[in-house]
């Protein structure tokens, strides 16, 4: 009688598990970015953390105009998947199954301020002027907006890597422009760099508030990050003008004597602001205090903060004279546990 040892049972394993090894994930195209399952939480932060430092190598290595580092750097960065790996890392980071994305806590805002929501779905002239939600509309800033919610107010959201973010229900197109370096939705989203994008040369065709989440600390010098905040004011003193052009209307139009500054819309114009939070608790040059002093130089004003163990939310008002303070990369935490990360302002 011969006896057969039986076979174990081989259990399946994702095909992205089977992969991890360096960190890196298997190609991809764009087509099936955003369907694919949300990786592991663990290989989701590794990529992250991993992207971002060599970014940082490779831009230190630019600075110093080393080649060899520059190739060897650039080589990795595309082996491992480049921004669409990191792209994808960040959305799984988003999935409902691990928090939603950071707008929630931003529409948690708007309800305890009393923002409402608009109250139709068209600008005054009903038309789309493009895909990615940006438009020409004359009217946007001809009202407070006190009867109509956020009809008549304009986001702009830095970053975006879906199109459907919770603050969206506040900002139906055409009242929105959504972009990213690489977009993942380019029927929605504008494949565009944010430095590279002009202030608009009407102020009707301005924004009221500007997303930044988790797109500051992705830029990898001290500089570039204060020039970035630098861009983000020249488009809030715009946004002032919307502002005093509503209150304009207000005053001409309105029988309703009681409308003041304390209304909801002395919130904007506003910033929606998000940082990991060691950016802020662990860093040798960047503490909150610090950030805060460099926002008020700057002409914005605290609305609210939230600090969770892994990120931190803020809510800022520009009501701006600033008084343009340069800040340097100064130690203010020594410690070796600390991270290096600062935001230069010059």
């Amino acid at each position: 009688m011969t006896s057969t040892k039986s076979k174990k049972k081989r259990k399946p394993t994702s095909s992205l598990l089977s992969r991890r090894k360096n960190g890196h994930l298997p190609p991809s195209s764009s087509s099936t970015t955003t369907t694919n399952p949300p990786l592991p939480s663990k290989l989701s932060r590794t990529l992250i953390r991993s992207h971002h430092t060599t970014q940082k190598r490779l831009s230190q290595a630019i600075q110093q105009n080393d080649t060899t580092t520059i190739a060897e750097l650039t080589s990795k960065l595309s082996s491992s998947g480049g921004l669409e790996a990191y792209q994808r890392a960040s959305v799984s980071g988003q999935s409902s199954k691990r928090g939603g994305d950071s707008s929630k806590i931003l529409v948690d805002w708007f309800i305890e301020l009393g923002i409402p929501k608009p109250t139709h779905k068209k600008s005054h002239s009903g038309k789309n002027s493009n895909s990615n939600g940006d438009n020409n509309n004359n009217n946007s800033s001809s009202s407070d907006g006190s009867d109509e919610g956020l009809s008549n107010y304009r986001l702009l959201e830095i970053g975006c890597l879906s199109p459907t973010n919770t603050i969206h229900s506040y900002f139906p197109k055409p009242q929105r422009t959504l972009m990213d370096l690489n977009s993942l939705h380019p029927d929605e989203i504008l494949k565009q760099d944010f430095m590279k994008f002009p202030v608009p040369q009407l102020a009707d065709d301005g924004y009221d508030i500007i997303s930044c989440s988790l797109v500051l600390n992705y830029v990898p010098t001290p500089s570039g990050r204060g020039d970035m905040l630098k861009h983000i004011t020249s488009f809030m003193e715009q946004a002032l003008e919307r502002r005093r052009k509503r209150l304009k209307s207000l005053s001409n139009n309105s029988t309703n004597k009681e409308t003041t500054e304390t209304d909801w819309s002395s919130t904007f114009p506003a910033m929606f602001l998000v940082l990991p939070a060691p950016c802020v608790t662990n860093s040798r040059y960047l503490t909150e205090d610090r950030l805060q002093e460099i926002m008020i130089s700057m002409g914005y004003e605290m609305v609210r903060r939230k600090l969770s163990p892994k990120l931190v939310y803020y809510l800022w008002k520009f009501v701006g004279n600033g008084s343009r303070k340069k800040f340097k990369k100064t130690e203010l935490l020594p410690g070796g546990k600390r991270n290096n990360f600062a935001i230069i302002v010059e």
